[in-house]
């Protein structure tokens, strides 16, 4: 179902439209912040945008893990029918045969959408959707590129992955910076929201943080702070939290900045995570069951807040929403029609929920398909929620439950697999798997390009002593 476009912008008679700011966490849980499930911790700023914003309780990535919950925040569809099933690899020679997805060229990205809109558009962060032409974030929409290409890395001061650099400035290997990459990329951030202050265009930031994921590289000063004020805390729960409240940090900066730049009353922003918290990690995960990388409701729920001024404030809704639905919302906001973009949007405008008018959202179908390699063996996992139900694969190799979340929201009993509610889910999740085993969802094989030679090419040698 697409949503249908307001028939121009709320933003006034010839004035600009609102900036966009989208701030997603890599691996956050969905009780990792103060103003959630996580007692041991302090985040301000970001609770801030909770409670000064528009709270989301049922609010979805589109898959569990990383490169397949981008792809739907990007491009208003399921991830599997835009080409990404998995996590998208090429770090290691073997990594072509553990690669997951090749993000569809053919499809519009939202900061193509919004490029064509007259927004200057920006990725401070994370990509992991591709390595090479037509699937690098300048290829794909974004005038400004200043982060990380894969899925994470291994110093978090040296910037470093595999030995080899890892932070980028567009399509080449950046000069070397200083610092713990959380305060870099919020610096690039910063920087890019001051030298667009003025403009007459619009713009639209996608910041896309590396932390919480492993490693938990966390500062020590930010560590031993949170030792300190949480005595009995774990050394890897402390790391988490060290993590995560130098996040808050950043987005208080990045606040601070739009409100001295006189850009916060005309600024969208929405903060939210990829996919569950990392079980490693000690992550908090809420009341739910499972952790990144399960299709229990702790892989797959996460955080969410949206704010604009006089607008998108003071709220809190039940409703169920996911990552896909961002594009066509954000369609809708600014009125921009749907058409522009060349694939159907499976996702749904969720703007009267922000706005605080009447919707119903969790009358669809959720699907959750993934697949990954290890101990999975290149096999999909699968769920699939139609109201209070939902049926669950959680590995290929175990039997499907079925859950009444209404009832048992840590999905603890499975109900008997029968009677028409059973069957129905059970076609349905049928019918999505045939559809999306139609997309081509690997690199071909002529296109794939190995992580050494692709970081030498681009001006970048391996760092002596990694």
């Amino acid at each position: 179902m697409a949503a249908v476009a307001a028939p121009a912008t709320k933003a006034g008679n010839g004035a600009k439209r609102p900036n966009v700011i989208i701030i997603i966490a890599d691996d956050q849980g969905y009780g990792d912040l103060s103003c959630m499930y996580a007692n041991d911790m302090q985040t301000p700023n970001i609770d801030r945008l909770f409670s000064d914003g528009v709270r989301m309780d049922n609010y979805y990535s589109n898959s569990a893990l990383s490169s397949p919950a981008r792809a739907a925040l990007l491009t208003g569809c399921n991830s599997d029918m835009a080409g990404v099933q998995g996590v998208i690899r090429n770090e290691d020679t073997y990594s072509y045969y553990e690669n997951f997805g090749y993000l569809n060229p053919k499809y519009t990205l939202l900061p193509q959408l919004l490029k064509k809109n007259g927004y200057t558009t920006a990725l401070i962060g994370k990509w992991h959707l591709g390595y090479a032409s037509p699937n690098t974030p300048n290829d794909r929409g974004f005038d400004l590129f200043r982060g990380i290409m894969g899925g994470m890395m291994d110093d978090y001061y040296a910037h470093t992955r595999k030995g080899y650099p890892a932070l980028w400035y567009n399509k080449s290997i950046a000069p070397p910076v200083e610092g713990h990459i959380t305060d870099v990329l919020t610096n690039y951030a910063i920087d890019f929201v001051k030298q667009n202050a003025k403009s007459e265009k619009p713009f639209f930031l996608y910041l896309a943080y590396n932390a919480p994921h492993i490693p938990l590289d966390a500062p020590k000063d930010w560590v031993e702070m949170v030792k300190k004020r949480e005595p009995g805390i774990t050394d890897t729960r402390a790391k988490l939290v060290a993590l995560i409240e130098q996040v808050d940090a950043g987005v208080g900066r990045l606040v601070d900045e739009l409100k001295k730049s006189g850009q916060w009353e005309n600024t969208f922003i929405m903060y939210t995570s990829d996919n569950g918290g990392y079980r490693g990690s000690e992550a908090n995960c809420g009341p739910y069951r499972g952790y990144k990388a399960t299709m229990y409701e702790g892989g797959i729920r996460v955080p969410a807040a949206f704010f604009l001024k006089g607008r998108i404030e003071k709220g809190r809704s039940s409703n169920m929403a996911q990552h896909m639905d961002i594009v066509p919302t954000l369609c809708d906001l600014l009125g921009i029609p749907v058409t522009q973009l060349t694939q159907q949007v499976e996702g749904i405008s969720i703007l009267p929920t922000l706005e605080g008018r009447e919707q119903k959202t969790d009358d669809r179908y959720f699907w959750y398909m993934e697949r990954e390699a290890n101990e999975m063996g290149n096999k999909l996992q699968t769920a699939i929620r139609h109201g209070n139900y939902k049926l669950v694969q959680n590995m290929p190799s175990e039997p499907y439950e079925l859950f009444d979340l209404s009832s048992d929201p840590k999905e603890t009993k499975s109900l008997p697999l029968s009677g028409d509610i059973y069957k129905d889910l059970f076609f349905q999740m049928r019918v999505h798997i045939a559809n999306a085993g139609a997309v081509p969802w690997n690199v071909p094989k002529d296109e794939y390009v190995y992580w050494p030679d692709m970081v030498e090419k681009a001006g970048g040698e391996k760092v002596t002593g990694q």
